[in-house]
């Protein structure tokens, strides 16, 4: 017996979340039902950073309990988790532990794409820590 049991979302279907603001936002788990995953990809213009649309560039988040991988899919990024920067590159991945203070900016010329994956939660929000300075000078 042969059965599938799939849900398929093409590129241009996808939701994004950025509103009037440069780059995009787009969310693929929700969206598409899934119940356990979490995916998002940011697409990050030059000299933006990988915070929410309109949030402040010394923004940073860690989560409470939540590990998130980052895989850079095109470009170039800067990376700063807790006091560490970092350059990643197309195909680049890091694992963050959850209490891991987190941010992302494309210091670049050109695009930058950004995949966050992580397990699905009720209310990213009350998972999330925010710092509003934790990259100053940015």
């Amino acid at each position: 017996m042969n059965s599938s049991d799939y849900t398929l979302m093409r590129a241009g279907e996808a939701p994004d979340f950025s509103g009037d603001a440069p780059g995009a936002f787009l969310g693929y788990g929700r969206p598409m039902g899934s119940e356990q995953l979490a995916l998002n990809i940011r697409v990050i213009e030059p000299g933006m950073t990988s915070g929410p649309p309109g949030s402040d560039p010394a923004w940073g988040h860690a989560h409470k309990t939540i590990e998130e991988l980052y895989l850079v899919i095109e470009g170039e990024l800067t990376m700063k988790l807790g006091d560490d920067v970092l350059t990643l590159g197309p195909r680049d991945a890091v694992l963050i532990q959850p209490e891991t203070m987190r941010a992302a900016r494309n210091d670049t010329e050109k695009q930058a794409v950004l995949a966050m994956i992580s397990v699905k939660i009720p209310d990213i929000r009350a998972e999330s820590v925010m710092a509003d300075d934790f990259w100053p000078g940015s």
